[in-house]
């Protein structure tokens, strides 16, 4: 089960800490920006008017560059992404060398291309800068969350049918999609927030501590199920070589 191991356990680990110390980077980088729409200006980058996407943004203030800033936090954006790619490749894996019944390994068959597909959005989120292609970029990162939503009921239904891991991983997941609704009924039919829309200040913070909101929460969620997967691998590990 190394391979397992390596991709649902170590590389999401690492590859969040790399997203978080590129994050901190990019934040110190920021040049700041300026809404005209709403009379605001900063210097630093501002958690509640600033989206994280902002980071990305090829251009600064004033029109100059935010190419470090940039740089740095599509990177960590493509990193998720790639390791979402690489976490769901594996996921089906895991089940079948679990020895588990016909039910999970359906779920975890269905989960393994939604997954797939939500780590390719969330990394076009990062390829695509806002101010490069805002259309594409705005698409990427709606469809992406809306895929995470049906990526979190395949999930939590394959965990549940799982017998190798307890359903206190599932119900985290839960937890996570509830929240996942209110942010994507946000997306579709809140406040648009864009270089045509019209909006008030009070509509932009929504939008965006909502954003930062439901990424930490993603985040969070997939840390609990790298702990549920180590527990089941090392577990399942354990009875292998019990039984040799």
């Amino acid at each position: 089960m190394k391979k397992s191991y390596f991709f649902l356990v170590k590389l999401p680990v690492i590859s969040i800490t790399v997203f978080f110390l590129l994050f901190l980077s990019a934040v110190y980088m920021f040049p700041g920006s300026v809404i005209e729409k709403i009379g605001f200006s900063s210097d630093t980058y501002s958690l509640t008017h600033n989206f994280l996407s902002g980071l990305g943004g090829l251009k600064a203030r004033g029109g100059g560059s935010n190419l470090t800033s940039a740089l740095l936090f599509n990177s960590s954006l493509i990193l998720i992404g790639a390791t979402l790619v690489l976490f769901y490749r594996q996921f089906k894996e895991v089940f079948i060398e679990f020895q588990e019944d016909e039910k999970t390994r359906f779920y975890a068959r269905l989960t393994k291309p939604v997954g797939m597909i939500a780590g390719v959005l969330f990394a076009g989120v990062g390829a695509i800068p806002y101010d490069l292609h805002f259309e594409a970029h705005v698409f990427c990162a709606k469809y992406a969350f809306t895929t995470l939503f049906f990526l979190s009921i395949l999930h939590t239904l394959t965990i549940y049918h799982s017998k190798s891991m307890t359903n206190r991983y599932a119900l985290g997941y839960v937890a996570f999609c509830m929240v996942l609704v209110f942010y994507i009924y946000l997306l579709f039919c809140g406040p648009a927030i864009g270089p045509n829309a019209e909006y008030t200040e009070s509509d932009l913070m929504l939008q965006v501590i909502a954003q930062k909101s439901i990424v930490f929460s993603f985040i969070i969620s997939i840390l609990i199920q790298v702990f549920g997967f180590k527990q089941a691998i090392t577990e399942g590990e354990k009875r292998r070589i019990g039984s040799n």
